[in-house]
């Protein structure tokens, strides 16, 4: 299962990837409905206006009348300019002057300065008054800017709520692939032990079969096949597992004991195995795994090399890292494919080895001449 570190980088990247295009579809709603906010307060400016003007006209004693609310801002004078009736103090108004000042513009809203005005005149007595509402766009910028902040908070949370789910979608697959893993080790476990015992019985009795000791040797070839794919597949089922046993290894020493080891199989394809400039040097791994995974090198050399052609293993040592070259011949009709770093278990397992203990396995291919390169660091205190 991932680490809770990975988990918060998941995390993370999830809230990221959210973000940006529900924190875009928000903004945009902001610009859009910033300009409505405008149009519905001159709206709602112009009717208060309208309505108050028409009170006023049917209300004889308006002087008497008290003005509540702070939203709007309203005067009352007479025809010259005098202040009849307010709902603010004069003393908090800067730009008093100037709104007395205004002429009627009867349904029409005006935009002067730091305010959106209506103004409109209506009898009293003798002569004519006038009504001034004015509401100040700092106001609007407010509203405007609470929208903003609410845009984005909800774009945040958003982006939150979404990348957590995601998180959590991650983490319960998470836990079916890893029971699943579970599961599939145990059956990979089972069937190398029950396959690979049966075999074994039938191997060590092969001398009383009644065959053609070629029959025999077909027959052998096989079973010896079935059991190493069998070992392959306890190898592959408990890879997940982190190296236990780290040593110092001596690397030309391991090579030379998989050739001794192999020299017993190049007969059937007349195949000779040569080991040149491989230097003396250790490194600090898992000897099971890196045996593993260059006994699955040399084992697919083996397999693919055209018969009666020689195997070349060598080595380079620069800058603390050791390379180890394994080239051979293949044969025309070989279906092997260095673009396909995949193919077979064998190489299955040695990707994963390679991942596991930080060693880099690259192919290349020069017309037949195909070349495995195993590059990894050596011991420095040698």
């Amino acid at each position: 299962m991932k680490s809770p570190r990975n988990l918060y980088k998941a995390f993370l990247f999830n809230f990221l990837k959210f973000l940006l295009p529900i924190g875009t579809f928000f903004t945009f709603s902001f610009w859009t409905f910033k300009s409505y906010i405008n149009d519905l307060e001159s709206d709602h400016l112009l009717k208060t206006g309208e309505k108050l003007v028409d009170f006023l006209v049917h209300d004889e004693d308006f002087l008497d009348n008290k003005y509540f609310g702070s939203e709007y801002i309203i005067l009352i004078t007479d025809s010259k300019g005098r202040i009849l009736s307010s709902n603010i103090k004069l003393d908090n108004l800067r730009d008093i002057s100037y709104l007395i000042n205004l002429k009627p513009m009867p349904s029409q809203v005006q935009e002067i300065s730091n305010y959106l005005v209506y103004v409109d005149a209506f009898p009293c007595g003798n002569s004519f008054c006038k009504t001034i509402v004015a509401l100040s766009k700092s106001k609007i910028e407010k509203k405007v800017n609470l929208l903003l902040l609410s845009s984005l908070f909800s774009s945040i949370i958003t982006a939150l709520l979404i990348a957590f789910l995601s998180v959590l979608d991650i983490r319960k697959h998470l836990q079916d692939y890893e029971l699943y893993s579970k599961e599939l080790r145990k059956v990979a476990l089972y069937l190398s032990h029950e396959v690979k015992t049966p075999l074994s019985i039938i191997l060590m009795n092969m001398s009383q079969i009644k065959a053609d000791d070629e029959v025999k040797q077909a027959i052998e070839r096989a079973i010896k096949r079935i059991i190493k794919l069998m070992k392959n597949l306890k190898v592959l089922s408990e890879l997940e597992l982190k190296p236990k046993s780290i040593t110092l290894i001596n690397i030309k020493g391991l090579i030379s004991e998989l050739v001794e080891f192999y020299q017993a199989n190049l007969h059937a394809k007349n195949l000779t195995i040569s080991i040149n400039h491989v230097p003396h040097v250790q490194v600090l791994s898992d000897y099971e795994l890196i045996y593993t995974l260059f006994l699955n090198l040399l084992d697919n050399a083996v397999k693919y090399a055209k018969e009666g052609t020689e195997i070349k293993i060598s080595g380079e040592l620069r800058n603390d890292r050791l390379k180890v070259f394994i080239s051979n011949i293949t044969d025309e009709k070989s279906s092997l494919d260095m673009e396909d770093k995949s193919y077979g278990l064998g190489l299955t397992i040695v990707d994963e080895i390679a991942r596991r203990l930080g060693i880099q396995v690259s192919f290349k291919r020069d017309a037949s001449l195909f070349t495995v390169v195993v590059d990894m660091q050596v011991n420095k205190e040698e």
